[in-house]
């Protein structure tokens, strides 16, 4: 399990360190999968009306994963029991194994026949746009307890960056930067966490309150702080938010914003 925690964690750097603002659904689906032992990953998502997508991280070529999934709401049973209970737990088919009903059943032999019978699922947000989780399939071998865990693990993180994510593209989208800046801050080495940190820093917010702002801690703030006056060869907040301001990367700092 430890080793398992140092592998998120390296997840976790190497998608915070690129400038761009999609998130890695790739290298996360590819993680679990291989912590899982599961040939397929990926993200499915369906609503209140039953519509379906999916992607997983690979594609699978020996199946049709879109056709399959489409028809997971209806007749899944981790689709049905997410959908009519509130929980949050990653489960398992051996936990909430398929009905005796025609329809489960011919599904089931399906999924045996693409050879990914067995799933774990992890939910990653509930909302009006429907039930987001990230599924693990493999044939054969049922998940036992261990792989819960480790389903639970993953959980963590996944759900707290996309929450990180949600919150830089929400900030984003209600402060446009101007034009220029993205290749301005991408000229100074800067990823969109810190530009967006430096901007809460122009408007006068602590550590504390930034963090609680993007979902991260005021240690991680400070860090990504230490990372922006190391890029930007400076060694204070004022001397940071006044040569970012002045190449165009944020807008100017107000004149009284505190330090």
């Amino acid at each position: 399990m430890e080793f398992a925690r140092s592998q998120w964690l390296d997840v976790i750097t190497d998608a915070l360190g690129g400038f761009g603002r999609a998130f890695p659904w790739d290298p996360v689906c590819r993680q679990l999968g291989r912590q899982l032992e599961a040939p397929v990953t990926g993200r499915f998502q369906w609503d209140a009306h039953g519509r379906a997508s999916v992607t997983a991280y690979p594609f699978p070529n020996w199946f049709d994963l879109p056709d399959v999934a489409g028809r997971a709401p209806a007749v899944h049973p981790l689709a049905r029991y997410y959908s009519s209970h509130a929980t949050g737990a990653p489960l398992s088919t051996t936990q909430v194994p398929f009905g005796l009903g025609p329809d489960e059943r011919d599904y089931e032999d399906e999924l045996r026949a693409c050879q990914i019978e067995n799933h774990v699922w992890i939910p990653i947000e509930r909302g009006s746009a429907g039930v987001l989780v990230v599924g693990v399939c493999r044939p054969a071998e049922p998940f036992d307890e261990q792989s819960v865990r480790f389903a639970e693990l993953a959980q963590g993180v996944i759900v707290a960056l996309h929450r990180h994510w949600q919150v830089l593209d929400d900030w984003v989208s209600g402060h446009p930067l101007a034009t220029g800046a993205y290749a301005a801050a991408d000229e100074a080495h800067l990823t969109v966490r810190q530009v967006v940190v430096l901007s809460l820093v122009a408007q006068g917010m602590t550590s504390q309150a930034i963090g609680y702002r993007l979902h991260i801690s005021a240690r991680t703030v400070e860090r990504h702080l230490e990372n922006i006056y190391r890029r930007l060869g400076v060694s204070d907040r004022v001397s940071a938010v006044r040569l970012a301001a002045f190449a165009g990367i944020i807008a100017p700092a107000p004149s009284d914003a505190r330090w």
